[in-house]
């Protein structure tokens, strides 16, 4: 055990849990992306388009999800119902920002994590060797490295996509509200 953690062993286990770490995050931000981006498509064509029933297919999953509630919303009886779905995309949109500076934060903190426990195993040691006192520290050093590489890399890769997108769902989701509650407006 004390070659585990005194060698390699331990200090990769800590990179390879926040490389783990890093493409969950990567994968949620990617996930919630991609529905703020058809969100924002979706819309966005409908904005444009004549015939709102005329919308063309969608081109996902998500899309198909979407173009439903947009329907439901759309057509509902009670507007308060459809002003809290609209509210309820709204505040989805608006938490990818967050998300995304969640998971940065997180893996420089699992980073950091790594090193204090490398230099509390150094602080543990009560022996006169003093490769054995440093040891521990000195490689544990790299759990940091590998938690602000991969903030680094999972922000560069998100970080003004993200900003550009969610900006322009909200305005495509106001627009899409204010020309939705205008036609109901005359219905009513």
């Amino acid at each position: 055990m004390e070659a585990f953690v005194q060698g390699w062993g331990l200090t990769i286990l800590l990179c390879g849990f926040i490389v783990l770490v890093f493409l969950a995050g990567w994968l949620h931000v990617q996930r919630e992306l991609t529905w703020v981006r058809a969100l924002t498509d979706y819309l966005g064509f409908e904005l444009v388009a004549d015939d709102p029933d005329a919308v063309r297919p969608p081109a996902s999953l998500d899309a198909q999800a979407i173009r439903d509630e947009a329907q439901a919303i759309r057509g509902a009886k009670d507007p308060a119902w459809a002003q809290k779905q609209v509210r309820t995309w709204q505040m989805r949109a608006n938490r990818l920002e967050p998300a995304l500076a969640f998971w940065v934060d997180l893996l420089r903190q699992l980073g950091l994590l790594g090193t204090v426990l490398g230099l509390g195993l150094s602080l543990a040691y009560t022996g006169t060797d003093i490769t054995k006192l440093l040891a521990p520290l000195a490689l544990k050093v790299w759990t940091t490295v590998a938690g602000l590489a991969c903030s680094i890399v999972l922000s560069a890769m998100f970080s003004m996509r993200l900003t550009a997108w969610v900006d322009a769902a909200e305005k495509n989701l106001e627009a899409w509200d204010a020309q939705r509650r205008a036609k109901k407006e005359p219905a009513a």
